[in-house]
């Protein structure tokens, strides 16, 4: 099967894409960055562009749609709407020139706001413009699927999403942790689902290899859920490291991390505190998959090893000394 992958040069594109060309699939795929990944064909262009699109998806079965908006700081509006909403409908639009008519789209748990936990019938209520440009695209999606019997559609809505080679709240939460710079806000017994990438990635052929008419959605998240103190606790076992044994109240952290937020705004920098990270660290973020799980997929790596080789990796990558600030690119759930 020829697949063309938008974003490819990102996060979870570049596992899926060696993922699936390992496997004997031929793959494309066209992101705003370059590509480290020499085994599969790369386009440099942005899904906002109809004539590239039009140009890269000649003589393809299925669109696996990555590419998206998704940092929480510096984004307007527009630009949510304008990446996530309109350049799926160019994506959809050259699609339906083309005659493709498998579709897989990455959106987020983010779609389901305050509502949690959630499963695939929850009522979508996103509470910021990502997860809303989020739900336009599904709608757009989901129009599209109906104009065609022969159109086989599948939606994912992965939650945060953690491996080698990301930078975001994973990778900053267990960078703490390993500097013994971590220190639980509030009780620490709110749920966090969380998902290793090449756990993803599995799910995402597993899903792949059973599409069928119509459309099907499906959460993504690991198995078992944990809380956010048996998050921690799991890490700081798997780094052999200690953790402070206090609990910091969250009306505290909230109040001093306000001071960030006037400074952000003043300087335009991304503060890794802020009063609203602060806030959803110690809220659940309770999502269950259990209906790709129905269909008796196995993830094929546990928590524990996910977080084993992620530790491995920033332990290789980035271990300079008392580093307090780190890279951000903050994964929306």
């Amino acid at each position: 099967m020829k697949i063309f992958i938008t974003g490819d040069s990102g996060f979870i594109g570049n596992y899926l894409c060696k993922y699936l060309t390992a496997l004997d699939f031929e793959i494309s795929g066209i992101d705003i960055a370059e590509t480290h990944n020499i085994n599969h064909t790369h386009f440099n262009g942005s899904i906002t562009d109809k004539e590239i699109l039009r140009k890269c998806l000649l003589n393809y079965e299925c669109i696996i749609h990555l590419a998206a908006e998704h940092k929480d700081f510096g984004i307007s509006k527009e630009q949510y709407y304008l990446v996530n909403e309109q350049g799926t409908k160019n994506l959809l639009e050259i699609a339906s020139e083309f005659n493709i008519n498998k579709f897989i789209f990455f959106s987020s748990v983010a779609v389901y706001g305050n509502n949690q936990p959630s499963n695939e019938q929850t009522l979508p209520s996103p509470i910021n413009h990502y997860g809303a440009s989020k739900l336009a695209a599904e709608v757009l999606i989901q129009e599209w699927a109906k104009q065609n019997p022969d159109r086989k559609v599948i939606i994912i809505r992965p939650t945060v999403i953690f491996g080698a080679g990301n930078h975001a709240n994973i990778f900053n939460l267990i960078k703490r942790v390993i500097d013994g710079k971590f220190y639980f806000v509030g009780k620490g017994d709110n749920v966090k689902s969380i998902a290793y990438v090449e756990n993803l990635v599995a799910a995402t052929h597993f899903l792949l290899e059973r599409m069928k008419p119509g459309i099907e959605i499906f959460n993504y998240a690991d198995e078992p859920p944990l809380t956010t103190r048996q998050l921690v606790e799991l890490i700081a076992e798997i780094a052999n490291v200690s953790i402070p044994k206090f609990t910091i109240p969250l009306w505290l952290t909230v109040v001093v991390s306000q001071l960030f937020d006037i400074a952000g705004k003043i300087t335009r920098k991304d503060f890794p505190i802020t009063s609203a990270r602060m806030k959803k660290f110690a809220t659940p973020t309770f999502h269950r998959s259990d209906k790709i799980r129905a269909l008796q997929f196995v993830q094929p790596f546990t928590i524990k090893e996910g977080l084993q080789k992620n530790i491995d990796w920033i332990r290789r990558q980035h271990n300079e000394p008392n580093t307090s600030v780190f890279p951000l690119e903050t994964n929306q759930e």
